[in-house]
């Protein structure tokens, strides 16, 4: 079962910030703006399961791959 840490989240974000030849911070700053954008989704079905994840929070790009690698079946 795949499953992230935070360390594990923050060194996944510098390996796609060398992936794709930007800094970290461009790379945290373009994910929180997808979380905000699923946060703030207009689909009923995908603001509750935002909701169920994460309740009324905002989470963090690391926060957000941590809950999110504990829900995928690979």
């Amino acid at each position: 079962m795949l499953h992230f840490r935070k360390k594990n989240s923050r060194e996944l974000i510098k390996q796609v910030a060398k992936l794709h030849g930007c800094s970290v911070a461009e790379i945290r700053e373009e994910m929180q703006l997808a979380i905000e954008e699923a946060r703030n989704n207009d689909d009923p079905d995908k603001k509750a399961e935002f909701q169920r994840l994460f309740g009324d929070k905002t989470p963090t790009p690391e926060e957000f791959i941590c809950k999110i690698s504990k829900s995928l079946k690979i």
